[in-house]
């Protein structure tokens, strides 16, 4: 079944959830059930961090006072204010919308959810609601889950209104933002005949394997110049296989990153369950791709 996109609030009601995103009640339903969301379980979550939220934020709020404000019931509130009735985690096949915003959950350097590593990201080192600026927006495929559209977008090929030319960018003054985003395209052009559409439609190519490398160093040395003293560069990039021989992008990054100055903070690996680009089957000689990077430099 396909997964449907929205942007889902476990806090709002189905029917609060339906305005927001400016569809039917029963769009909402429908992406629960396809997303194997357990609405019950996040219904619970959320009055916990509702309560727990209102006691610190006045300390010496009564029960009722609580209550009033959330709108719940005292007895909910009596439960919720001790952090032992904090609702378990899902142990099942369905699963939570809140996991990723839980301040308790531990973050892991591997996940199979984007949205996970970048929101974890985030969390660990940029400490803002969203990044300052991506330089390869394309149709902004990292930010239809919990991430915000960053303000400021670009890309040598905009896509959307909001996304402006690659080229204005390097008219920008130095040091202008604490965080970028890079996601750069990993196709070489010989490869692309035998790729579906989707693909097609959502990366660009290169013509040859130095191409490649020169892309990743214009844009590595621009995002140095943009990014403030202690700013974060988070680059996406993997590993391909090319023409029978084997390239270490991920290699490659690391080394002319440090050769910038920028220094390595962490790496996160994106597991997938399909392999997003296939030439149709062949005898294999090496282990085939099923992951990609992303790295966490610091100016």
């Amino acid at each position: 079944m396909k997964t449907i996109k929205l942007k889902y609030d476990p806090n709002l009601s189905i029917e609060e959830n339906a305005a927001k995103c400016g569809v039917t009640v029963h769009a909402i339903r429908k992406y629960i059930q396809t997303n194997g969301i357990d609405r019950r379980h996040d219904a619970q979550l959320a009055k916990f961090l509702a309560v727990q939220k209102a006691k610190t934020e006045n300390p010496h709020a009564t029960v009722k006072q609580i209550a009033d404000k959330i709108g719940i019931s005292q007895n909910t509130v009596r439960k919720y204010l001790k952090s032992a009735n904090e609702p378990s985690k899902i142990n099942s096949e369905k699963v939570s919308k809140f996991e990723l915003a839980k301040a308790s959950q531990i973050i892991k350097s591997v996940s199979n959810s984007q949205d996970e590593i970048l929101y974890n990201i985030l969390r660990l080192y940029v400490h803002t609601e969203t990044y300052d600026c991506d330089l390869t927006a394309s149709i902004g495929v990292f930010y239809r889950g919990i991430i915000p559209l960053p303000l400021h977008l670009y890309d040598k090929y905009p896509q959307m209104e909001n996304v402006r030319s690659l080229a204005e960018a390097f008219e920008l003054p130095n040091e202008c933002f604490h965080s970028i985003v890079l996601d750069l395209p990993f196709i070489v052009k010989d490869e692309v005949s035998a790729q579906t559409s989707m693909v097609s439609q959502r990366f660009t190519s290169f013509l040859t394997m130095q191409e490649l490398y020169d892309a990743n160093d214009s844009m590595l040395n621009l995002a140095y110049r943009l990014l403030k003293k202690r700013g974060y560069l988070i680059m996406k990039t993997m590993d391909i296989k090319y023409s029978g021989k084997q390239y270490w992008i991920g290699n490659y990054v690391q080394n002319k990153a440090k050769e910038i100055g920028f220094r390595l903070e962490d790496m996160f690996i994106l597991m997938s369950k399909t392999k997003v680009l296939s030439t149709g089957w062949h005898n294999q000689h090496s282990a085939r791709k099923y992951h990609s990077y992303f790295f966490v430099f610091k100016k």
